[in-house]
């Protein structure tokens, strides 16, 4: 496997997709609550840095609110498990088959440990939905004629958002260059559940 800065490039492909997704059994997810939704679909993601051959994964996610945060699922496209993501009262946790859980207080605190870079994976919650949530590093935001977010930067990201269903956007494009890496993240949804 090709190191990509000092971690296997498979392990940072995978976390970077909690960013912002062998035959291993998916965990039984927990309940949703009343007000609570999901959404299933697919994602792609391209990292690539200057002399280097670009690295991508895809597959499926489904992104479930729970009673007290949220999980994302993240599988590969025959449906094994590559990683989950969940987030509650307590913090974050990240399981994944190949390596040990792991804990932080906050989702973009798991990955900025697990990866060494910050990525605004807490800000899913909202922007799943459509929503800015909060508001105080957004720039360059535009809305479509409806008044819908259609685009916006947050934290170093440009994040647009595509055809909405009545659940919030069914496609998001979220890029970045960061420390001279361009990262690509799609998020397409198939389907959203109350």
């Amino acid at each position: 496997m090709i190191a990509f800065r000092g971690v296997q490039t498979k392990r940072v492909s995978v976390v970077l997709v909690c960013l912002l997704t062998a035959a291993c059994a998916t965990p039984t997810p927990p309940a949703l609550d009343a007000t609570g939704f999901e959404r299933q679909g697919r994602f792609a993601m391209r990292a690539q840095s200057p002399f280097e051959q670009p690295k991508a994964v895809q597959g499926n996610f489904r992104w479930q609110q729970t009673p007290t945060g949220w999980v994302l699922s993240l599988s590969s496209p025959l449906g094994a498990t590559l990683a989950q993501l969940t987030v509650d009262g307590t913090g974050a946790a990240l399981r994944t088959p190949e390596a040990p859980d792991q804990r932080a207080t906050s989702a973009t605190a798991l990955l900025q440990q697990a990866i060494g870079e910050p990525v605004p994976i807490d800000a899913l919650e909202d922007w799943i939905q459509g929503r800015l949530g909060s508001a105080k590093d957004i720039t360059e935001l535009t809305r479509d004629n409806v008044g819908r977010v259609t685009g916006f930067t947050q934290a170093n990201w440009q994040v647009s958002f595509e055809r909405y269903d009545s659940r919030g956007p069914t496609r998001m494009v979220l890029s970045s260059q960061h420390q001279q890496r361009d990262v690509v993240l799609r998020l397409v949804v198939n389907q959203s559940i109350q």
